[in-house]
């Protein structure tokens, strides 16, 4: 029964292995030894398809956009003081618990950022920009719907800040400021990128947009969420807040959702909540994976950022006008910060995450390597099984021993 499937089989190689008549024993053998490393080979590559398309993987492909405009990006500044130091005399208040003591503490926007442009048009300092706390005190971001057409120096938001150190704390170490660039609506964390500028000086902040598109399909997903609901970030700040509730029993400064009745941590270096909170960020790793915070957003925009900074010329510093500003030569040095952020160029990339190999891609894979191995068809398969299978052998299971498949010899007798 078999040899005669085979001899009118289009697998190749296998009429030439059971043909007894037309072939000598030595070809046929020949054949056989063809026909089993054929197939070997064959499921070889089988088993290496199957275990890669198993693997899940992805590829990313990179884009570069050039738009006619982009979008601004959320920019927040924070002063490297936490407090104000006469505003901490005059309240009395030296370690703030509530929302109400640190606004009393901390200097007010209008004498920190005090002159601030966007696109060449002057803003209203106090409306344009808000509050919002982090992890070293109060912080000021500035949103827009505004977009950007002129890349460079002279477009996007240029500010003007007094970092005024002569009221620095006493725990102070460094004069300037932190500029973080983020897609607006995410939380705002020293976990960002920062990029730090000091005074004295006039600085660029460059910026490039990157988007991420990664694949959302399971297996294949390797991220969650949304940003900005959900990001890394977030998910980090958020779970070292629930810890350092439990623990040290006090709220950060990024705690802005859950019971208000806690006090928020003294940041001293020498109160028991310093100590507290900086032992738990020494141990942050040992908590991150009952926090589910190792996928990152599947969707994302994230922004790159270089600074420049060139000194201020003696005729700019000879031409000032000291007097509007009631300020002197010295204390513009020491004290004044002036940046300009923006794009270097208008344009972006966009990284997209697909399929390495879908199962369309696999089943390709293996029909190419049943044809270039055997001759094997998708035809071949069912004449294999049917013809073969459920024609020939089957029937003679049950005792029927008249059939032999899709164009037997009816003359023959068994």
């Amino acid at each position: 029964v078999v040899n005669e499937w085979a001899q009118g089989t289009s697998i190749h190689g296998v009429p030439f292995v059971t043909d007894s008549i037309m072939w000598l024993p030595w070809k046929r053998h020949m054949w056989t030894v063809l026909v089993c490393v054929s197939a070997s080979f064959m499921i070889w590559q089988f088993t290496a398809l199957i275990t890669q398309y198993r693997d899940y993987e992805v590829i990313t492909d990179s884009i570069t956009i050039n738009p006619s405009s982009l979008e601004f990006p959320e920019i927040s500044i924070c002063s490297l003081n936490y407090f104000s130091r006469s505003r901490k005399n005059a309240t009395g208040i030296q370690h703030p618990k509530t929302l109400e003591e640190i606004e009393a503490i901390s200097t007010p926007l209008e004498e920190f950022v005090f002159k601030s442009w966007f696109n060449g048009q002057e803003l209203n300092v106090t409306q344009s920009w808000k509050s919002v706390l982090t992890e070293i005190g109060r912080c000021w971001s500035f949103t827009t719907e505004e977009r950007i057409y002129r890349p460079g120096y002279y477009g996007g938001l240029k500010i003007w800040v007094d970092l005024q150190q002569d009221d620095y704390e006493l725990e102070s170490d460094w004069a300037g400021v932190m500029i973080m660039a983020q897609q607006p609506g995410t939380l705002l964390s020293t976990q960002l990128p920062v990029y730090a500028v000091k005074p004295g000086h006039e600085s660029l902040v460059s910026l490039r947009k990157v988007n991420f598109l990664r694949e959302r399909v399971a297996p294949w997903a390797r991220c969650t969420g949304e940003a900005p609901y959900y990001t890394q970030t977030r998910c980090r700040v958020e779970c070292i807040n629930q810890v350092v509730q439990q623990q040290c029993q006090c709220r950060r400064y990024t705690d802005s959702k859950d019971d208000d009745a806690l006090p928020y941590c003294d940041t001293s270096i020498t109160s028991a909540n310093y100590e507290c909170v900086l032992e738990i960020l020494k141990t942050e790793g040992e908590f991150q994976d009952a926090c589910q915070c190792n996928l990152p957003s599947c969707i994302q925009t994230e922004y790159e950022g270089q600074v420049s900074d060139i000194d201020f010329s003696n005729v700019f510093l000879e031409n000032f006008d000291y007097e509007s500003f009631n300020t002197t030569q010295e204390y513009l040095l020491d004290n004044y910060i002036s940046v300009t952020i923006n794009y270097d160029r208008l344009q972006y990339e966009e990284l997209t995450e697909t399929k390495a190999m879908t199962f369309a891609d696999l089943l390709g894979a293996i029909g190419g390597s049943m044809g270039f191995f055997l001759g094997i068809s998708m035809l071949s398969i069912f004449e294999l099984i049917g013809d073969l299978g459920l024609l020939r052998l089957v029937p003679r299971l049950f005792g029927k021993t008249h059939l032999y498949g899709l164009g037997a010899r009816r003359d023959k007798q068994d």
